[in-house]
Order: C-alpha cells, then structure tokens, then sequence
C-alpha cells in the first residue's frame, strides 16, 4: 500500500471551502474543493497564531493563518512534527487532511519554519499563477479506472527503468485516489514490482 502522495500547495480557504468526501476500502478520504480538486495530501505556509500541547504529550495542535482562512493542525503520541514551533513563527507545513466530528483538520507529518520573506511571496505567486480548476461533469468510476491504469501502463512503458512514484503521480492527470488505487493493483496483480522501496517498474 502506498502512503505518499504528492502534496498539494494550497490555501488553506482551499481546504476550509470544500466538502468532506468519506471513502471506503483502500480508497483516501478527500476534501473536494467547490471547483472539484480533490485535495487528500497537502503543503501549506502560514503563521502559527495559536499552540496546545496536552499535559501527558499524546496530543499537541497549532492553529495556522495563511492570510485566507485559519485551520487546525494536530499530532497524535509524536508530537515532533509541530514541538518546535511557537506563536509567531511561519511554517511549511505538509500534512494529510482529515475529519472528526465535522472538524476539518491538518494531521501534521513534517514541517519547516520559514525565515526568508521570499519563500511567501513566492508560494503566494505560485498559488495566484496555478492554473485554473475546472469542473468537469464525473465519469463512471469504471471508466476513470480504465483510462488511468493505460495511462499509467504507457508511461511505464516508456520508462523502461521504472520511475518513483511520486513521478507517476504527478504525470497522470486524474483523481491522485484512482491513480493510487491503479498502482496498488498492478503491484498486486504481479504486472509491475518496486526494484527499490517507492519505485514502481513494469515486468
């Protein structure tokens, strides 16, 4: 099973706007943003305005504030992803996002603090120059299955050494859930292996 997808930079408005979509099976739960990008696996910068860590340290949470929205991230037992940050400190931060009780959070993975002024107004340019979304009418599961397992079949093909999974990810330009779901069955089925942890190839 593989556990990275590539993380998208967004805003965190990009987050709070959009509707919660459950899944079952293997398939990644996901927000779906208002113009339909599915959003499973994120990168975002903004300012710690607020810190908690719980007395016997199974728990710690900042809130972040990227200028669009204000949004919780939080740690479980391992509190190293978010210890070292304080009030006031701007942090890249790539996380998963996740629901509880109608709560749309940020389960914190790795960040960094931010102490060049130009890395934000860089992320600021890169989010105001990202092309736009486009909604698109859904097509039946099983054809979005169908088209992404050939795409990602061809690509391996022309890819004879195999490629790293976050490069397959990023070449096939449909839902990260049903490129993920395709890779895990061509593992399964014998049709590609990883030569190397986290790289995929075609036999």
């Amino acid at each position: 099973m593989i556990d990275r997808l590539p993380a998208r930079k967004v805003r965190l408005a990009d987050i709070v706007s959009g509707q919660w979509v459950q899944r079952q099976g293997m398939e990644p739960s996901v927000v779906v943003t208002p113009s339909g990008m599915e959003l499973g696996r994120v990168r975002v910068l903004g300012t710690v305005v607020e810190t908690f860590t719980k007395e016997d340290q199974s728990f710690g949470s900042l809130t972040l504030d990227d200028g669009t929205e204000t949004l919780r991230a939080k740690v479980f037992k391992d509190l190293s992803p978010i210890s070292e940050f304080a009030v006031g400190d701007v942090i890249d931060l790539v996380a998963r996002v996740r629901e509880f009780n109608g709560e749309l959070y940020l389960n914190a993975e790795v960040g960094a603090k931010v102490t060049d002024p130009n890395i934000e107004i860089l992320r600021a340019a890169e989010l105001e120059t990202r092309p736009p979304e486009v909604t698109l009418q859904p097509r039946p599961k099983e054809q979005v299955k169908d088209a992404v397992r050939e795409a990602v079949l061809q690509l391996l093909e022309k890819n004879k050494d195999g490629l790293r999974f976050e490069d397959v990810f990023s070449s096939i330009h449909e839902p990260e859930a049903a490129v993920e779901q395709v890779v895990n069955d061509l593992l399964a089925e014998g049709v590609c292996y990883e030569p190397t942890p986290g790289r995929i190839r075609k036999i």
